[in-house]
């Protein structure tokens, strides 16, 4: 199995941008640090959540191999290779 992420510099630019929000609200007068600890938990959330629907993941199957179907337990036939 391969995985391809050609997003992590993205994703690492959306985690400092998140943390830069906070320290920059965060020196705000009557900031709340509640709502700042929930803003940046958000914004990290959806960097990981970008991140995560961006891979492709490739699996090459072989004959025989056992698998786990919602109609129960079986095995491969034929080669392939899926991607998601």
């Amino acid at each position: 199995m391969s995985i391809q992420t050609p997003l992590k510099p993205s994703l690492q630019t959306q985690i400092e941008a998140a943390f830069k929000n906070a320290k920059d609200n965060g020196s705000v007068d009557g900031a709340s640090p509640d709502s700042i600890i929930k803003t940046l938990a958000k914004e990290i959330a959806d960097a990981i959540d970008s991140y995560a629907k961006g891979m492709v993941i490739t699996v090459n199957v072989q004959p025989g191999q056992t698998v786990s179907t919602p109609s129960g337990p079986g095995s491969t036939t034929t080669p392939g290779i899926g991607t998601s």
